[in-house]
């Protein structure tokens, strides 16, 4: 990263920046050439041999483009902004003098397919996804109760996540 001085290098900073961010753009190659998308998404946190480990949930047609590049290429490279905005910096009369300031996260893993005999970590990706989209269980209600058909023929991602980096610019 060129501007060291905007990294975030703490895990659980680059964790609060992604839980601000409410969509990822997913990077990937179809066809030989970079395609990307846009995807809700959810996450879940874990260990693996004693380091902090990210998995990332996004869900979507089991057709299509993102889903015939992931079959035959499954390494992704990840992005979300959690706020942007441009301002001036002293004189805005300047257009030198402007900046973006911002929060973002980078990243990158493969990509797998859960399969339906998979209906634990399914549920679990589901339920991930839908809180990071601000989905809350009515009163009294301990689980999320999705349509059997229609989880049958969502199509699941799960991105373990390999590599993952912040950047901020923050006003002064």
């Amino acid at each position: 990263m060129r501007r060291k001085d905007r990294e975030v290098k703490d895990f659980s900073e680059i964790i609060a920046i992604l839980e601000r961010c409410s969509v990822l753009h997913l990077a990937m190659i179809s066809e030989g050439q970079p395609y990307s998308v846009p995807v809700n998404f959810g996450y879940v946190l874990g260990d693996a041999d004693g380091a902090q480990k990210l998995t990332v949930y996004f869900h979507g047609a089991g057709e299509g483009t993102k889903i015939t590049a992931l079959k035959e290429n499954p390494a992704v490279c990840f992005s979300a902004v959690a706020s942007a905005e441009t301002g001036a910096i002293g004189d805005s009369g300047n257009p030198c003098n402007w900046s973006c300031y911002y929060e973002s996260v980078i990243g990158a893993g493969k990509v797998t397919f859960l399969k339906s005999s998979d209906s634990a970590e399914r549920t679990l990706a589901m339920d991930s996804l839908m809180r990071h989209c601000g989905y809350t269980l009515p009163a009294g209600v301990k689980t999320i109760a999705y349509n059997a058909m229609a989880l049958a023929r969502t199509a699941v991602g799960k991105i373990e996540v390999t590599e993952i980096t912040g950047k901020r610019h923050a006003k002064k």
